[in-house]
């Protein structure tokens, strides 16, 4: 009887051993080593197979779907070329030719020239250089590697023109074209006697936002306060109308009217507008811009030299933004009678207040 029920069990146990022993077996390494515990890993013999399967099943997708796996090696092509190209403009070669000239276009000597540009992607890339111009007014940087270059240049006793500094690209497609026999013209204007100005700007305040009516109510400044004041009582009248009905918020009819009461206005593009003429003001200037114009502008920036009805002159300096009505306005009078409008300079004295009457000026220049 126990004969009977051990040989059961030991044929059970052996089959049990067996199954064990295939089910481990796929999972050891094909050259065992002494002591090598089994992994989860599959076995080389399996690999093949389940590169087959992954092949027929990748076959099968391609099949119903337009063949996109290319695509990555495409978008990786594609990005490679881009960043040779980044790279490429990042490191274009370098070559500038300058020359300074004032007013009258005769060269000035011994302007103080500071060059900036970047070597992207050098460590610490950024490059700068000075040089002063000849006795021709040239200059010259040659030899170097960048995306820009931007070009600063100053000398004492002259104002600068474009603040003083200039920006050239090197990255196509309008990258800068270096000629020596063509070289790019800087103008300086040589400093002369100013004066004592009345300068006021509206609004007067950071963060102050002055808006003109769309209907053409008048707003009055006063140029001597920098404040809107009561009808009549002003210098400069402006009026401003605006009409959405014949078109949408982004192109649409708009008019503008600046006038000086009692005096003028002549326009003027100068970009140093010191010296206002003597004669041909008119009393007021008219800016119409109907939706149909193909020129049609959301926005003006305009300089106006002005004769106040008491003779004296000024220059006034007006943005507007035709949409909302905002607008700006800077100006400078002379209360002498002079036309002259440039600004006496007024040198640190250690925190000394200036004489009576006179006001520190710094002319902005659009």
């Amino acid at each position: 009887m126990r004969k009977r029920i051990w040989i059961p069990l030991v044929v059970v146990l052996a089959v049990c051993l067996l199954l064990l022993f295939r089910t481990k077996q796929p999972q050891r390494s094909a050259t065992p080593q002494p002591g090598e515990t089994p992994t989860n890993q599959p076995s080389q013999s399996e690999q093949p197979k389940a590169v087959e399967n992954r092949q027929a099943s990748n076959t099968a997708r391609t099949t119903a779907v337009p063949p996109v796996a290319v695509a990555p090696a495409v978008h990786v092509a594609t990005s490679n070329s881009e960043a040779a190209a980044i790279l490429a403009a990042w490191q274009a070669p370098i070559e500038f030719y300058g020359k300074v000239v004032d007013g009258n276009s005769n060269a000035i000597a011994g302007v103080n020239i500071h060059f900036n540009w970047s070597e992207l992607p050098a460590k610490n890339g950024e490059r700068t250089a000075d040089a002063q111009s000849d006795a021709d007014g040239l200059f010259a940087l040659n030899g170097k590697r960048g995306a820009s270059l931007t070009v600063s240049f100053s000398k004492q006793g002259y104002y600068s023109s474009g603040r003083g500094e200039q920006t050239f690209s090197y990255a196509l497609p309008k990258a800068i074209s270096p000629d020596p026999l063509n070289p790019v013209i800087f103008k300086l204007r040589k400093k002369g006697n100013g004066e004592s100005l009345i300068t006021s700007s509206f609004p007067s305040g950071m963060g102050q936002i002055a808006q003109l009516h769309h209907d053409g109510t008048p707003v009055e400044l006063d140029l001597f306060k920098g404040a809107q004041v009561p009808a009549g009582s002003g210098q400069l009248k402006l009026e401003f109308w605006r009409d959405l009905s014949n078109g949408n918020e982004n192109i649409y009819d708009w008019k503008l009217q600046l006038s000086v009461l009692g005096g003028g206005l002549i326009g003027t593009d100068e970009e140093f507008a010191f010296e206002a003429p003597k004669n041909g003001y008119q009393p007021s200037v008219v800016i119409d811009m109907p939706a149909t114009n193909q020129n049609w502008l959301g926005e003006v920036r305009s300089k106006y030299y002005i004769q106040l009805p008491n003779g004296n002159y000024g220059r006034i300096d007006f943005y507007l933004l035709s949409f909302n009505g905002v607008f700006t306005v800077q100006s400078v009078v002379n209360p002498t009678g002079s036309q002259n409008l440039e600004p006496m300079e007024i040198k640190s004295q250690g925190g000394t207040a200036p004489p009576p009457g006179v006001r520190v000026v710094i002319p902005e220049f659009k």
